[in-house]
């Protein structure tokens, strides 16, 4: 217990990580707090509309919902299609004065509605796609989510940045003060030690990460992007093709956290066994990025495949999607990551204990 605090206390403080994790999290904090939300240009056109059509269609899906957003698509673009044709008689002298105002009334009307009627009208094809043998899809004001959620489908890079610093000191820092051969001399506590460095690093990468992703959650529920959490994944845009996944807004966005968060535990487990090989700090922290960024590179082509990555599971937006269209558990993949971490660390526990 007197080791692992101390191991808590060289971390954290002799070697500034403290700084450096509340640098991170201060920085990831503005950047959610100034991010846009991402909303449909077209709404802001016609918000008033929208919000009209919103509250009439809110909730869940039916056939009458979809049937009066059909007529009402239908009929603006009939309104608009027929408009040349109505002013060509208008001005041959075919139409009254009564009755080209009677249109003229139904064009602005027809205008003043295309943008919002259209988003409905995409979000009522997407639905009509879905399975039938699931929950129907909600209408809801989704912006909100598909902003978290598009956040979600990268790396907290912020908080991954600081984390990557503090694991390649683990052995780089006694390396360069010329302290790890005297720590290897006693033989008998090699073992203790390797587990003592790895067990304070996963505590505080664990903590950290979970004040990031509470003071993360608390932002979007400041932000209001948080509303109808119960609607289910595919109810929003991102996630309308996932209908395999019958999870709600709340759960898949609790469920892409908690990956990411052993995913990130499994990735430091990696990186610390393989500063055991590595002790140069600029090469480990160099060779920590590219495992992070290099499947980034490849993502079209890799598919599903890459979810047996730590990057395919740090992305949690899309991940979600990657779920959404195979048929195993976001279980397996992990359970695979943490196989092949493990070995690392295993194969660098025996090189530790041989001496180095």
């Amino acid at each position: 217990m007197i080791l692992w605090k101390y191991e808590l206390k060289k971390i954290l403080f002799t070697q500034g990580g403290i700084w450096i994790l509340c640098g991170c999290l201060l920085c990831k904090l503005v950047f959610l707090s100034v991010f846009p939300e991402l909303k449909d240009e077209r709404i802001r056109l016609t918000q008033k509309q929208y919000d009209k059509y919103l509250e009439q269609l809110y909730g869940e899906n039916t056939p009458e919902k979809s049937a009066l957003i059909k007529e009402e698509y239908e009929t603006c673009i009939a309104i608009i299609n027929a408009s040349e044709e109505m002013k060509k008689e208008y001005q041959q002298g075919d139409l009254s004065e009564e009755e080209w105002q009677q249109f003229a009334e139904k064009l602005d009307w027809a205008y003043l509605h295309q943008n919002a009627v259209q988003i409905f009208q995409e979000k009522e094809i997407q639905f009509e796609a879905q399975r039938a043998d699931v929950s129907p899809a909600h209408y809801i004001y989704e912006y909100g989510w598909q902003t978290i959620f598009t956040l979600q489908m990268f790396p907290d890079i912020f908080l991954l940045f600081g984390i990557l610093v503090l694991a390649v000191q683990s052995f780089c820092t006694e390396m360069t003060n010329g302290t790890l051969p005297i720590l290897l001399a006693a033989r008998n506590g090699r073992r203790r030690l390797f587990g003592t460095k790895l067990s304070a690093l996963l505590t505080i990468c664990f903590a950290v990460l979970l004040v990031g992703g509470v003071s993360e959650a608390a932002v979007f529920l400041l932000r209001g992007w948080c509303n109808d959490a119960k609607a289910p994944l595919y109810s929003i845009s991102l996630f309308a093709e996932c209908d395999m996944l019958e999870l709600s807004l709340q759960q898949g966005y609790l469920l892409s956290l908690s990956v990411r968060l052993c995913a990130t535990l499994l990735f430091v487990i990696m990186l610390f066994g393989l500063s055991v090989w590595i002790r140069n700090r600029v090469n480990l922290l160099f060779l920590g990025i590219c495992i992070v960024t290099i499947p980034l590179l490849f993502t079209r082509q890799a598919g599903a495949s890459l979810l047996f990555t730590h990057i395919g599971l740090l992305c949690g937006g899309r991940m979600l999607i990657l779920l959404g269209k195979v048929e195993f558990s976001f279980i397996f993949p992990l359970i695979c990551v943490g196989i092949y971490s493990g070995t690392v660390l295993v194969m660098a526990m025996r090189r530790y204990q041989k001496g180095l």
